[in-house]
C-alpha cells in the first residue's frame, strides 16, 4: 500500500518548511536570530524527493539539478526527470519577461509582489507559486495532465497549479492539514490517548507569564510555536527572569494586533530522539513504513540512522506500534490521511515518550526510509547527514563530485562503502545570483554507505578533511 495507485505517474514537488505556509499571518513569535541564508537553503532541499522517482515519474525542483548532480544519482540507478530550468525567477529573468512583453506572467509576478506587501514577506514564495507563472515553453515536454501530484506537505496554491495545468491529485482539506500539523492538536492527541506529557494551550501573554510561573516551580519547561519546526519556534525556560522577559517581548507583539499562541510543555531530560512513519491511505488504510534514530543539534535535524533489532522488538513488546496505529485512526477519523512522522524519544530513566508531536506530511526520515531500501537491494545500509559549510562557490558541484572520486570516497552501485552526495542546489543556493567572489552559506545532504560506525567515521573524516582542503569551512 502506497500514495502511488498501479503504474500511476507521480509528480513529485514539496516546500519543506511547509509550517510556514501553514502559519497564519498575525501570530505573534517568539525571539530568533534571522539568517536569511539557511532560509534560503531550505527553499533548495526539494532536491531530495528524488528518492521517491519511479520510471515514468517527474521530479519538479525550485533550482534545477545540477547536471553533473542529475547524471550521478542517475548512475545509481535513480530515474531523475523533470525541469532543467530553475522555477524560481531571478531579478534578470523578470526582466527579460518585461522586455518581451510577456504580460500573463508579469501578471503572476506582480500578484506574488503584492502578496508581499500584504503581509507574507515573512515566507519565501512557494515552489507552486513559482510553478503557476512559468510559461508553456518550460512546462510543454511534460506530460503534466497525466500526472498525479505527490507533494512533500500540503499546503496553500497546490491546487491552483494543479487546475492550470490539469494535474491529479487527491488531497485532505487544506484546513484539515493545517489542524492536525499544530502542536496544540498534538496535545489533545495525548489528551485523547492517555498519554502523559499534555502540554497546554497559552493564547495571552499574561497567561503565559502566570502558567509559566507555576510550571517552574516544578522545573524547565519549552514554549512552543504552534507552527515551529526544526529548532525555531522552540524555546528552553529555566529561569523567572526569561519567563517575563519573553512575556514583555510577547506582550509588544500583542499591542501591534499579533494573537499569542503557544504550546508550553515540560522538558524531558531525553537520551535519543526517534521517530515512526506511516502511511494512510484514503481508505484510513494505515502502512508502517519505519523507525529511524534521530540525532538533533538544538532541537534541529542533524542526522537519521537505523535502530537495531532489539530495539524494535521493543517498541512492538510494548505496544507502540499499536499506539501509532491509534494515532493513525484518530488522524484519518479526522480528516487526514496521507503520510505522518512521529516524533518519540528515550528519556534518561530508560522509558518511552512515544508521541511528542505529529507531523503530517513526509519527513528527513523518510527520505532516509527511501535511501534505505535502495541499499537494501545491494545488501547495503547506510545513515543520513548533513554538513553546513560556507565557501566562495569557487568548487563547483561537478568539481566536487570529481574530488570525492579522486579520493576513493564517493560511493558507486559496485562498491561496498562511500559517500552518496543527496543535493546540489542546496550547496550553491546562496551564490546563484552572486558574484562577489564572498564565502556564502551552503549545506550538502549525504548518505554514508558502511558497514560498521567506524568505517563510516573513517569516511566522514576524510570528506571533512577534503571539504577543508578545498576551501569549504565547516560550520556544524
Amino acid at each position: 500500500m502506497s500514495e502511488r495507485v498501479g503504474n500511476q505517474s507521480l509528480l513529485h514537488m514539496g516546500a519543506f518548511e511547509a509550517e510556514l505556509y501553514w502559519r497564519e499571518d498575525d501570530l505573534a513569535t517568539l525571539p530568533a536570530l534571522p539568517d536569511k541564508e539557511a532560509e534560503k537553503i531550505v527553499t533548495a532541499m526539494d532536491e531530495l524527493l528524488f528518492t521517491f522517482c519511479h520510471p515514468g515519474d517527474l521530479l519538479f525542483t525550485r533550482y534545477a539539478i545540477e547536471p553533473a548532480q542529475r547524471q550521478y544519482i542517475q548512475q545509481l540507478g535513480f530515474s531523475v526527470y523533470g525541469n532543467t530550468q530553475d522555477l524560481e525567477m531571478d531579478a534578470a529573468k523578470i526582466k527579460d519577461h518585461i522586455l518581451a512583453g510577456q504580460d500573463q506572467t508579469m501578471a503572476g509576478i506582480n500578484r506574488l509582489s503584492a502578496g508581499k506587501q500584504a503581509g507574507m514577506s515573512a515566507r519565501p514564495v512557494s515552489v507552486f507559486q513559482w510553478m503557476q507563472e512559468q510559461d508553456e515553453q518550460l512546462t510543454a515536454p511534460f506530460p503534466l495532465s497525466t500526472m498525479t501530484l505527490s507533494p512533500f506537505a500540503w499546503i496553500p496554491h497546490i491546487e491552483e497549479m494543479n487546475q492550470r495545468f490539469g494535474i491529479g491529485y487527491h488531497a485532505p482539506d487544506l484546513e484539515v492539514v493545517k489542524k492536525v500539523n499544530t502542536k496544540h492538536y498534538s496535545a489533545q492527541m495525548k489528551q485523547k490517548l492517555n498519554l502523559s506529557g499534555v502540554g497546554v494551550l497559552v493564547e495571552s501573554s499574561e497567561e503565559l507569564v502566570e502558567k509559566g510561573s507555576e510550571w517552574l516551580k516544578e522545573g524547565s519547561f519549552l514554549i512552543k510555536d504552534n507552527y515551529g519546526v526544526s529548532g525555531k519556534g522552540n524555546m528552553l525556560i529555566d529561569s523567572p527572569e526569561l519567563l517575563v522577559r519573553i512575556g514583555h517581548g510577547l506582550h509588544k507583539q500583542e499591542e501591534k494586533g499579533k494573537k499569542v499562541q503557544f504550546l508550553i510543555e515540560k522538558y524531558l531530560q531525553k537520551e535519543r530522539d526517534f521517530s515512526c512513519q506511516f502511511y494512510i491511505d484514503p481508505q484510513g488504510n494505515i502502512e508502517m513504513l519505519s523507525v529511524q534514530w534521530l540525532a538533533n543539534s538544538q532541537f534541529a535535524y542533524r542526522e537519521s540512522l537505523s535502530p537495531d533489532p532489539a530495539f524494535m522488538v521493543r517498541l512492538e513488546q510494548e505496544g507502540y506500534f499499536a499506539l501509532m496505529e491509534q494515532i493513525g485512526k484518530q488522524l484519518y477519523q479526522d480528516g487526514y490521511f496521507g503520510h505522518v512522522c512521529i516524533d518519540s524519544m528515550v528519556l534518561q530513566d530508560g522509558s518511552l515518550e512515544p508521541m511528542v508531536e505529529i507531523n503530517a506530511r513526509k519527513s528527513m526520515s523518510l527520505i532516509k526510509h527511501q535511501m534505505d531500501q535502495y541499499l537494501r537491494t545491494y545488501g547495503l545500509v547506510g545513515n543520513m547527514t548533513n554538513y553546513n559549510v560556507s565557501h566562495t562557490g569557487e568548487v563547483s558541484h561537478e568539481q566536487l563530485l570529481h574530488l570525492l572520486e579522486q579520493a576513493n570516497l564517493l560511493y558507486l552501485p559496485n562498491r561496498q562503502q562511500g559517500i552518496i552526495p543527496l543535493t546540489s542546489a542546496a550547496l550553491h543556493v546562496n551564490h546563484r545570483f552572486r558574484n562577489d567572489n564572498k564565502k556564502h552559506k551552503g549545506r550538502i545532504y549525504l548518505s554514508v554507505v558502511a558497514t560498521h560506525d567506524y568505517i563510516k567515521q573513517q569516511l566522514l573524516t576524510r570528506f571533512e578533511q577534503l571539504l577543508e582542503t578545498n576551501q569549504f569551512s565547516i560550520l556544524n
